[in-house]
């Protein structure tokens, strides 16, 4: 079972015909769905929650982890407020909140909504993108198993640090094999420098996880691969940068603060890396009117210093391209995609007339722009039978309709692009490198992306629409080319699914 096709089951066998984690039935149905497909149920669960934010009906209960389980949410919120604490989002930047009397009042009011907060630097979120981080009963980061760990990202992300210290200060590591495994930990444990620009906080995750899995005598391939992709990586720096230091803290914050005011893109589509390697002093550039002194700081190939920072983009070898979701958040009017209330009161057979219709157009404008396209799957010519499958993929198709229509700025390019964070209209990028570990240790693969890159669709190959009729969505897969004008010329595939939530609203996967 796919990913959609696992949450297409839940959302059908749901009460409302969508789930939600705040309902304890939906969270014991998909328990049961995890449970009949042998998955690990925790874990998963524990990852839904953690990038689903915290909704009015999360901050209602108890923190059930953590160092306050038991307390209220509400008022673990209102004491990081009253204290100027920075407060996690999901999408992994902080924020420190300046309207917190207004937040704190309507927290011990009986708010049914997401509260809105404003940041210091202006910035506007909600309450329901708040991160539930340990504090508010995330659970740990670690799990307890030795032969299968997993890993949240911040502690995949410094255990790369870690790596690159122990082999800077001359621990002879090697791959995590079973003939070198225990003593690669030796080294490890005894390096006086590895926690070197790590925080407190995931220092102690990454000692957790040591604990777990560094005395094993048998360790198995997955425990391996944890250790191995940050090493990869790891070795990969310290071949070109043999004495650089690393940011994830105030600099990394304050830089992508900056960028996100100045862009009004997500920061991790200005700039996707995740750490930054620190080559000389860095100041931060007082004219905020234009991307261009921010980027400037940034080196523009591997191995130079002429710029005090090196964007390192930190991926495992296994690893999923980035979502696109908030692509459509640049084009504001969201009725002109989403499905109205008239179309809602459809009746079967004008929605598969609809669908007939949308199908034609887009077979047009795929042809118009001078591209093929390739229809696979059994729903092109046949219907779901249930009316719910039925609205959401109108959606979907109309939503694809609207992303190949010339009457906007949307575009299928600009998602494809928007996915592997680059963004096709601004392009606003600073020079980024992609470092991909590898399960068994091996030279990680480093990908280059250029300040300024630009994407066009690769003109002979195919787009594929990809239509089944047991379930909701369509799927587009395409192939960009990414250049920056000179020697920079790569292909990538890249899909991503367009479903209907049945309840009007179209989403991006």
């Amino acid at each position: 079972m796919t990913l959609d096709e696992l949450l297409l089951e839940w959302s059908y066998r749901s009460e409302r015909g969508y789930p939600s984690l705040d309902n304890p039935s939906d969270v014991l149905l998909l328990e049961t769905i995890l449970e009949q497909l042998d998955l690990p149920v925790d874990e998963i669960i524990n990852n839904l929650d953690e990038i689903t934010g915290l909704s009015p009906g999360k901050f209602r209960q108890d923190a059930n982890f953590g160092p306050f389980k038991g307390e209220s949410r509400i008022e673990i919120l209102v004491r990081k407020l009253q204290k100027d604490e920075p407060l996690t989002l999901i999408d992994g930047s902080t924020i420190t909140v300046a309207n917190k009397e207004d937040v704190i009042v309507a927290l011990r009011g009986e708010f049914k909504n997401a509260i809105e907060l404003i940041g210091t630097d202006g910035r506007k979120t909600t309450t329901s993108k708040l991160k539930k981080t340990t504090e508010f009963g995330g659970k740990d980061a670690v799990s307890t198993d030795e032969k299968t760990p997993t890993v949240d990202t911040d502690t995949k992300e410094s255990l790369v640090i870690l790596m690159y210290n122990v082999l800077k200060e001359g621990g002879d590591l090697k791959p995590f094999t079973p003939e070198d495994y225990a003593n690669n930990f030796k080294i490890i444990n005894n390096s006086t420098s590895k926690f070197q620009d790590i925080d407190d906080g995931i220092k102690a995750k990454i000692n957790t996880l040591f604990e777990l899995i560094g005395k094993t005598k048998k360790p198995l391939r997955k425990a391996r691969a944890v250790l191995n992709n940050p090493y990869s990586i790891a070795k990969e720096i310290m071949e070109t940068y043999p004495n650089a230091r690393f940011n994830r803290g105030d600099i990394f914050d304050d830089i992508r603060t900056i960028a996100k005011v100045i862009t009004r893109l997500p920061a991790d589509k200005w700039n996707p890396g995740d750490i930054y390697l620190v080559n000389s002093e860095v100041t931060l550039p007082t004219d905020t009117d234009t991307i261009v002194p921010l980027n400037s700081l940034f080196v523009n190939n591997w191995g130079d210093t002429d710029a005090p920072l090196v964007s390192i983009s930190l991926k495992e070898e296994k690893y999923q391209p980035g979502r696109a979701k908030s692509y459509l958040d640049k084009f504001g009017g969201k009725t002109t995609f989403n499905m109205g209330k008239e179309e809602m009161d459809f009746t079967k057979e004008e929605l598969i007339e609809g669908m007939r219709t949308y199908r034609n157009q887009v077979r047009a404008a795929i042809s118009g722009k001078g591209y093929k396209i390739q229809e696979v799957g059994d729903g092109w010519n046949s219907y779901p039978d249930n009316d719910k499958r039925i609205k959401e993929k109108y959606g979907a198709y109309k939503l694809l309709d609207y992303l190949l229509s010339n009457d906007n700025d949307a575009s299928l390019l600009g998602l494809f692009s928007y996915g592997l964070s680059i963004d096709q209209d601004l392009r606003a990028n600073p020079t980024f490198f992609k470092l991909i570990g590898r399960d068994k240790g091996t030279q990680a693969k480093k990908v280059k992306y250029p300040a300024g890159v630009n994407t066009t669709m690769a003109p002979e190959e195919a787009i594929i629409i990809e239509d089944k009729v047991s379930n909701g969505n369509i799927k587009i897969t395409g192939i960009i080319i990414k250049t920056d004008g000179s020697e920079f010329n790569e292909r990538e595939e890249t899909t991503k699914t367009l479903r209907g939530s049945g309840k009007g609203q179209v989403q991006i996967t």
